[in-house]
């Protein structure tokens, strides 16, 4: 079931928003080394992650600190086909890597031919406030960008647009469809608020 995922916009600000696309199903890759500790670099043979992906390490014997806690996640930069990196984690202290860890992650889907589209709307039913769609043919008000090597749908606004928006509220939700015509939920209805900016 999607989730509720409310977006703010800022008036004369670029916007942009990801949505990762996963799979039920979680991939386990085994970490044969740890090549770098500052920031942390790990073998990971063949990963196929994409950057920015969302994975969890665990059953490392050593350094322990470096398996996630329960519910938390490393996002990965990805640096070669065998190698990512946890920028934000420093394991200059800890132990050497002995082996036996596994990255975790959820399968990211291959995202080839499809598209995506999302429309803000006073209510349910009601006025369309603004719209995005990946494809141009729609005539959308804002970009929607299917990435396929990061495995996600990103929804754009430029900031000559946000400046121009003259409304405050709205709610909206995303769709993605894929190549065989499916519509699958990539949000619950959720709010979108438009704010004021400061410096123009």
């Amino acid at each position: 079931m999607a989730e509720q995922i409310d977006i703010v916009i800022t008036r004369g600000k670029t916007f942009e928003f990801g949505f990762l696309y996963a799979d039920d199903e979680l991939v386990y890759k085994p970490i044969t080394a740890m090549p770098s500790a500052a920031p942390v670099r790990l073998t990971v043979a063949g990963h196929g992650i994409p950057d920015g992906w969302p994975v969890q390490v665990s059953c490392v014997k050593a350094p322990a600190d470096l398996n996630s806690n329960d519910g938390e996640h490393y996002f990965i930069k990805v640096i070669d086909v065998d190698t990512i990196e946890l920028n934000n984690v420093n394991a200059h202290c800890w132990k050497a890597y002995s082996g036996s860890g596994l990255v975790v992650f959820p399968k990211p889907v291959d995202l080839t031919g499809w598209s995506c589209r999302a429309q803000v709307r006073d209510k349910v039913g009601g006025t369309v406030l603004f719209s995005w769609h990946s494809d141009p043919a729609e005539n959308p008000d804002g970009e929607a960008v299917v990435d396929v090597a990061l495995g996600a749908f990103f929804l754009k606004m430029d900031a000559d647009t946000a400046k121009g928006l003259d409304w405050k509220r709205g709610i909206y939700d995303a769709e993605a469809i894929a190549p065989g015509g499916e519509v699958y939920p990539l949000t619950a209805i959720s709010s979108v608020t438009v704010e004021d900016e400061v410096t123009a």
